[in-house]
Order: C-alpha cells, then sequence, then structure tokens
C-alpha cells in the first residue's frame, strides 16, 4: 500500500488546518473503527505517515519472500529435487533477513529525524510485531495446499506437489495484497479529510472515503472470480473461502490506525 503524502495537501492548506486542529481529537468512526487521534500538527501528520510508509513496505517485503520461496520449493520438492530444498530454505532466510534489516535502517532514521514519543522505537517495532502475527494467521490460508509438505520446517509455506497449484496460490495472493494496499490508500485519503477538516470527514468526503474503501474488494473479488473460472484456484481455497481471505485482509488495514496515528496531547507528541 502507497502511504506517500504526495499531492494529498498542500504546504498551505496543511498549515492553515495545522491552526485549527485540536491534538487529541478523536479520528472519527466511520471508516477509523479502530480508533486513533487526529495528528496535532503538520509535523506528526508527515511522520506518522512515513512511519505508516515503513510498516507497509516491510509488510509487502515478507510476502515477496514468500511468494517466490513457494514456487521455488514446489520444485525442488520434487523427489529428482530434493536435494534443492536446503539452498532455497536459506535463500528465502536470507530474504526475511534482509527484509527486516531495511526495516531496522529505515526505523532507526524516522527515529533520528524525530517521531512523536507513542512511536518510538518500542512503539514502531510493537506494530511491526502485530504485522508478523497477522502474516502467521492469513500465510497459511492463502498457501494452503500442503501435498508435498506441510509445512515446509523453515518457511513454515505449506508446499504444493503440482506447479500449477502454486501458481494458483500465488495468483490468489498477490490478488489478496492488492486489496489490501487499495485499502491502506483510503485510510490514508481519510487522515486527510480528518486532518484538513479538524477532525470530522464531511459527507461529500466521507462519500470519497466510502466509495474507496468498497472498491479494493471489488477489484479483489473478480480478480479471484476470474481465477476461479479459469480453474486456477487451488481445491484449497474455493471462491467463497477466497474472497473472505480477501475480506479479513481489507479490514486488517485499518487494525493499526490506533497505534500509528497516536500523537496526542498527553504527551505523546511534543513538538
Amino acid at each position: 500500500m502507497n502511504w506517500s503524502l504526495g499531492g494529498f495537501v498542500s504546504a498551505g492548506a496543511i498549515c492553515l488546518t495545522a491552526s485549527i486542529t485540536f491534538a487529541g481529537t478523536p479520528l472519527p468512526n466511520p471508516p477509523f473503527s479502530s480508533g486513533g487521534f487526529v495528528p496535532p500538527d503538520s509535523i506528526a501528520f508527515k511522520q506518522e505517515a512515513n512511519v505508516g510508509k515503513l510498516l507497509t513496505k516491510y509488510a509487502l517485503g515478507l510476502v515477496k519472500c514468500d511468494l517466490s520461496a513457494l514456487i521455488a520449493l514446489q520444485l525442488a520438492y520434487e523427489p529428482a529435487n530434493m536435494q534443492k530444498v536446503p539452498d532455497v530454505q536459506a535463500k528465502w532466510t536470507a530474504c526475511e533477513g534482509a527484509v527486516l534489516s531495511k526495516y531496522q535502517i529505515g526505523r532507526d532514521k524516522l527515529l533520528l529525524g524525530g517521531t512523536p514519543t507513542c512511536l518510538d522505537q518500542a512503539g514502531i517495532d510493537a506494530i511491526r510485531a502485530q504485522i508478523d502475527a497477522q502474516v502467521l494467521l492469513l500465510r497459511p490460508r492463502v498457501f494452503c495446499d500442503g501435498d508435498a509438505a506441510a509445512p515446509d520446517p523453515v518457511t513454515g509455506l505449506n508446499i504444493p506437489d503440482f506447479k500449477n497449484e502454486a501458481n494458483g496460490e500465488v495468483a490468489a495472493a498477490k490478488v489478496v495484497t492488492k486489496g489490501g494496499s487499495l485499502a491502506g490508500k483510503c485510510y490514508v485519503l481519510a487522515l486527510k479529510y480528518a486532518f484538513q477538516f479538524a477532525g470530522s470527514i464531511p459527507p461529500e468526503q466521507l462519500g470519497r472515503v466510502t466509495a474507496c474503501l468498497a472498491k479494493g474488494p471489488t477489484v479483489a473479488d473478480t480478480a479471484m472470480e476470474k481465477l476461479d473460472q479459469t480453474q486456477k484456484l487451488p481445491s484449497c481455497l474455493p471462491l467463497a473461502a477466497a474472497e473472505q481471505l480477501v475480506s479479513d485482509t481489507v479490514a486488517v488495514a485499518g487494525q493499526f490506525t490506533d497505534d500509528t496515528y497516536c500523537a496526542s496531547p498527553s504527551g505523546a507528541f511534543v513538538e
């Protein structure tokens, strides 16, 4: 998901609204059902958005590691290639290590530039830990065929015994990821409006956010239906289950707003 602020709020609008936005104003529900605060000023706005962008890159990095490993492991688990399994496992381990290293470098750079107190190293790492937990929950739902390995002992991935099944799971995972990414953009749009309008989102702007949030599942469900019609979904992931997975992933996209948009007048943010 893209948490970039480019084009969302002009510098003049940020300065104007910062003067009328009260620190500690709760984010409006809808769409922020998980809570959080309207950023108290433009500095906190940018800092929180940058933390969100960092965490999004981390999550997408983990997905990429899994997608590459699944295809390679399916081929490696064929009897003639079993000796290749350790190499693929090592590559996946290195991939996850690189994702974590990039996250840590990016986190430290943000901390050096300044973040809200609630988003100190412990705060940011706590959100990352929640992302890790969600990945562990969602991973076996999309990588569900374990006929070759249930699961692979190093990656934790269920490995199918046929390449077309692995390809189908990868295709489904990409659809799910896209749905979650689109939802993430919608929450950034909603945050912009909440900041711009001092804690409330007018009906017209809320309608845009609502339509935005509906777009992700619609696009993803349409893609899943196409995979189902072309018989590319694995048997362990029927269409109804695939669509529910999309819905659950989209819900996760808004789960961390209270942790990420946390600056408040109680000392959570100090200029």
